[in-house]
């Protein structure tokens, strides 16, 4: 790929903020008071500020409401001059839920692993033992345990820099893809349903992404689909991979073997007509955000052979739509609605049996595109789709990037432009 100068630069600049980034997080771990230093005056005076605001609020409206307020924040900003270790104690609650969220991450892989009698199951084992001690110190030492808390902090800071160094250097010398650090999960996990809030903005902004027709990906290309909806657990998305017109469609779609919870559960392959299964999405009104990949001869190849891989350990499931008149599952729904898709199971390996935190929908999408040479680095093992979203939206059109398109399919841009 050939860099304009302005790239060189953009590129050199981001290896400079990397080292800065590293060195932050250096100091982050060494230099243990300083961060909380930091984060104690920096919520004293804000809330200092917020007083005065409140304060000239309540004077202007004369509401009891905002009186409330005003006492309400005057009393935050007591307890965090009175307890200096106040603002410590709390990090430390949120930090021991995240070590404890973490502990379960990996006791549902262990459990899965031990139901499908899979080897492997030490290191998953040791991390969930690891993270309950983890939350039980900060739990019980709260205000005692901040070098903990630091180091967890230094870490993350660390990898985020080395990640920005190496994707530059990796573009500047090597000409190879973009590599990213993927944000918290908690974070990730919003963004589908902070994209749909937002979609009308989007479409403002950006009116020439959406589109009304959906064509199939094309060859020496790869669409990767984020499908977003306003209803329950479709708010954290769904990720798809299209390739020659085939969608790839991964997830816990068998509702006659799968926990109630929908934890886990056998793991089905959608596999059949793209554009049928992404108009159907819009049709039942989800909104979908495609991410086009452009791909050389060799990528090509490689993602036929990882598409091969994953299907060599499947099997065709003939579903039994029959036991379901009403349409309540969502595979009967595919089969009523005509769609030219076939289901598949996995005999063995790590797509046998589906898993909401580590072996979801973005495990399959995520094993054909590092086909490719992008990665995307997670310090956490949950996978999220909103995480790829940010991803690939932060690589469209960028140097050393091989995202080169995007588009947006809504029932409600349809409605609007018909």
């Amino acid at each position: 790929m050939k860099l304009t100068t302005r790239n060189k630069i953009e590129l050199g600049l981001q290896f400079i903020i990397g080292v800065s980034i590293v060195i932050s997080g250096t100091l982050v771990i060494f230099r243990e008071n300083l961060v909380w230093e930091i984060l104690f005056w920096s919520i004293v005076g804000l809330l200092a500020f917020q007083v005065l605001m409140q304060a000239y609020q309540t004077v202007k409206s004369r509401k009891f409401t905002d009186l409330l307020v005003t006492l309400g924040v005057i009393i935050l900003l007591v307890l965090m001059t009175t307890y200096n270790h106040l603002h410590i104690s709390v990090t430390a609650l949120l930090f021991g839920l995240w070590a404890l969220f973490n502990a379960f991450t990996y006791g549902l892989k262990l459990f899965v692993q031990i139901k499908d009698k899979e080897r492997g199951k030490t290191f998953n084992l040791l991390a969930m033992l690891a993270y309950i001690i983890m939350g039980g110190i900060l739990f019980i030492f709260r205000s005692e345990s901040s070098f903990i808390m630091n180091l967890q902090i230094g870490i993350y800071i660390i990898l985020l820099g080395l990640v920005q160094c190496m994707s530059a250097i990796r573009v500047l010398f090597l000409d190879k893809i973009r590599v990213s650090f993927s944000p918290p999960v908690f974070i990730a996990a919003l963004i589908p349903d902070f994209l749909l809030k937002k979609i009308s903005k989007i479409k403002i902004d950006n009116p020439e992404q959406f589109n009304d027709v959906v064509t199939p990906t094309k060859p020496n290309m790869l669409s990767v689909y984020l499908y977003a909806k306003d209803d329950g657990p479709s708010r954290i998305g769904h990720l798809d991979i299209g390739y020659n017109g085939i969608i790839y469609s991964y997830g816990a779609h068998d509702n006659y073997n799968r926990a109630k919870t929908m934890a886990y559960g056998d793991g089905v392959l959608i596999v059949g007509s793209e554009i049928d299964f992404v108009n159907y999405a819009v049709d039942t009104g989800t909104t979908v955000f495609r991410f086009i990949v452009k791909l050389t001869s060799t990528q090509a190849d490689n993602i036929e052979n990882r598409i091969n891989e994953i299907l060599n350990d499947a099997y065709y499931y003939n579903y039994p739509y029959q036991n379901d008149p009403e349409g309540e599952n969502y595979l009967t729904r595919l089969r009523q609605a005509n769609l030219h898709v076939d289901f598949y199971k996995f005999f063995r390996g790590k797509f046998k049996t589906y898993n909401v935190l580590t072996t979801n929908c973005v495990i399959v999408a995520d094993q054909i595109v590092k086909s490719t040479g992008m990665k995307l680095f997670q310090m956490s093992g949950v996978a999220t789709p909103g995480a790829y979203y940010e991803y690939l939206d932060s690589q469209l059109n960028k140097p050393g990037s091989i995202v080169i398109g995007k588009e947006i399919y809504s029932s409600d841009a349809l409605n609007t432009s018909s």
